[in-house]
């Protein structure tokens, strides 16, 4: 390239015109590198060599020279034979180069010879060596120190290390900060942690924990031989102490304290006031629909001649004869909020007879004679529990009463709700074990058979609770009293 141009240099084919010089004068910097301190150039004996492009033809776009000689002709010099008198020196070059320079330019320099280049560069190195001995760290000056352990540069390299970036890791901090975070999901599992049905999920996610704390067990250990000691050993005390075998464990025994509890007391009723401990009616029964239905009087005597109705028509139908298995029962009613009510339950005698029907026709007459003697008493919702229905479960009725359709079923069970009061109920047998091919039914009535039953025969029951005598009825009225303005407990 010519030493004058005005035409800008393309990228990395030289040095820019700044941009606070006029662009209609253009001066190139320096051929060669300027050296932050002159050093004494060693001239030789011997001939220079002259940069070609220094001594080139004239750029014709250069500025006339200012004390108007005429520019050079573009024709190439003539050649200097080594040792000729007419050789130009470098104060020569140096001078006649002086005008075109920039204020400030130290100008060209002469080649140094390359011993001269390498002492410079090893100065060069030896300063950068001294400064990053200053930022290194104490930990990399024992790692240099060590013995058995020395750095081989290369001649001409710097002899500094790259710096490193980023941090550790495990970083500390980060590692106490995950640790943390686990521990409390742990804890928070040992609260939910019920052993028992669906308690699996719990134990999969402390198993997921425990996996997790073990990877950060590890990492604890190289926190600590990595000299940040107590973070690490603060991690690993917390993983230890918090883990899922500890939180399985409290679990358990927050579950067995609740147990506990709840055998000691027994039956836990939902959150009331206490006020309703004492409360003298029933909390399934409204108090008006007690005192407005039947006495316990009332009832025992209606039940009774209910249950001879039934005796009677059956039979008068099959000439039956009727067994008392089980005799009369009556007791205290509970109110539903732990503790006693002034009302009572009753159930009537259990009738046996000492046969029992086979065949269809039989059976389903007798569900007629009992349904008709009902309907009578004014009740109404008889049904037949072993009907087969939608809703049963396929092998539901063999199980329960020894067959899917009512000709196959050794067991036939009429029930019906409300009988006499609203809290009274009315049931019925009809047992034929001969279609009892899978021994099911059988097998279920081994209990009643201990109370006194008999194996098969059509059997009667009636019974009812929240029953108020007469003779306790004014009593009652007084002790609702302090109920009138409250609404149950839910």
């Amino acid at each position: 390239m010519p030493l004058f141009s005005r035409r800008k240099p393309t990228p990395g084919g030289g040095r820019g015109v700044p941009a606070d010089e006029p662009g209609t004068f253009s001066v190139p910097e320096p051929i060669f590198e300027a050296v932050a301190e002159p050093e004494p150039v060693e001239v030789s004996d011997g001939p220079v060599e002259v940069d070609a492009e220094a001594s080139g033809p004239r750029d014709p776009n250069a500025p006339p020279v200012p004390d108007g000689s005429p520019a050079p002709p573009l024709t190439s010099p003539p050649a200097v034979e080594p040792g000729s008198a007419s050789e130009p020196t470098g104060e020569d070059l140096e001078a006649a180069t002086a005008r075109f320079r920039r204020p400030g330019s130290p100008g060209r320099q002469k080649r140094a010879s390359p011993s001269a280049r390498r002492a410079r560069r090893a100065a060069r190195s030896k300063a950068a060596r001294s400064k990053a001995a200053v930022v290194v760290p104490k930990a990399v000056e024992a790692e240099e120190a060590a013995p058995g352990r020395s750095d081989v540069t290369a001649p001409g390299a710097s002899a500094s290390r790259p710096t490193r970036t980023g941090g550790s890791a495990f970083s500390p901090p980060m590692l106490l900060l995950a640790v943390v975070a686990v521990t409390l999901l742990a804890a928070l599992l040992a609260v939910v942690y019920r052993p028992g049905e669906g308690a699996w999920a719990v134990v999969a996610a402390l198993v997921v924990v425990g996996l997790v704390q073990l990877v950060l067990v590890f990492a604890s250990i190289v926190v600590i031989r990595r000299r940040a000691r107590r973070l690490g050993v603060l991690a690993l005390v917390l993983l230890l102490v918090v883990n899922p075998v500890t939180a399985m464990t409290v679990g358990g025994l927050v579950f067995d304290r609740s147990g506990d509890q709840s055998a000691a007391g027994g039956a836990r009723e939902e959150d009331h006031d206490p006020i309703w401990d004492t409360y003298p009616g029933s909390a399934y029964v409204d108090a008006k629909e007690t005192l407005d239905g039947p006495s316990y009087e009332a009832f025992v005597d209606r039940s009774e001649t209910i249950l001879a109705d039934i005796r009677t028509a059956l039979t008068a139908e099959f000439g039956f004869e009727w067994v008392e298995r089980q005799p009369a029962e009556s007791e205290l009613d509970h109110n539903g909020y732990g503790g006693d009510s002034m009302l009572y339950e009753y159930a009537a005698p259990v009738w046996q007879t000492t046969t029992t029907v086979r065949t269809f026709d039989e059976k389903s007459r007798v569900v007629e004679i009992i349904r008709g003697v009902l309907l009578r008493s004014g009740i109404a919702n008889l049904y037949l529990q072993n009907a087969p229905s939608s809703w049963r479960e396929p092998g539901e009725l063999t199980e329960q009463y020894g067959g899917e359709t009512l000709d196959t079923q050794a067991l036939w069970d009429l029930h019906t709700y409300g009988a006499i009061t609203s809290a009274g109920s009315f049931s019925a047998s009809i047992v034929d074990l001969t279609l009892d091919s899978a021994g099911t039914v059988e097998k279920d009535r081994q209990f009643d058979v201990t109370s006194g039953m008999a194996l098969e025969g059509i059997e009667l029951h009636l019974d009812a609770y929240a029953l108020l005598k007469e003779a306790d009825r004014a009593d009652f009225l007084a002790a609702l009293e302090p109920y009138a303005d409250l609404d149950k407990p839910k």
